[in-house]
């Protein structure tokens, strides 16, 4: 009786290597995505707290000078932060898109591997039912 052996198994752990880069690949994406969202939240609490500030005590033109430029320069860095989560979606679209590839190659393979294991049991009952006919008849045969 010869043991299980999956043809592809070298191919099978490959997959299972490219699936575990590709999760990685998309966490620290993902990870990025997290960074930038709360930059801009911390940003946007920046302002408001800058505004609260300025409405709270005496108005001086000085201050709302002031105001004016921190909201303007808040602006255009915010814009910019825009623009690198545009880009931060991209790559993560596509890191997704590479895992559900890797991911779905890996199946393919497990789910031959299943069908052969299968084939295998099926042929090893066999096997078994055989070798356990020809000893049954061999002592009856005495």
């Amino acid at each position: 009786m010869k043991k299980f052996r999956f043809s592809m198994q070298t191919a099978l752990e490959l997959r299972e290597r490219g699936v575990e880069a590709a999760e990685w690949a998309l966490r620290a994406v993902q990870e990025e995505w997290n960074v930038n969202q709360l930059q801009q939240q911390a940003l946007v609490e920046e302002v408001r707290a800058a505004e609260a500030a300025a409405a709270e005590g005496e108005i001086i033109p000085a201050d709302l000078l002031a105001l004016d430029r921190f909201r303007a320069a808040a602006h255009r860095r915010r814009a910019r932060m825009a623009q690198e989560a545009s880009a931060i979606s991209r790559r993560l679209a596509e890191r997704r898109a590479a895992w559900q590839a890797a991911e779905r190659d890996r199946t393919l393979l497990v789910r031959l591997k299943e069908k052969s294991l299968a084939r295998w049991q099926v042929e090893h009952e066999k096997e078994q039912q055989q070798l356990a006919e020809e000893a049954y008849l061999s002592r009856w045969a005495r």
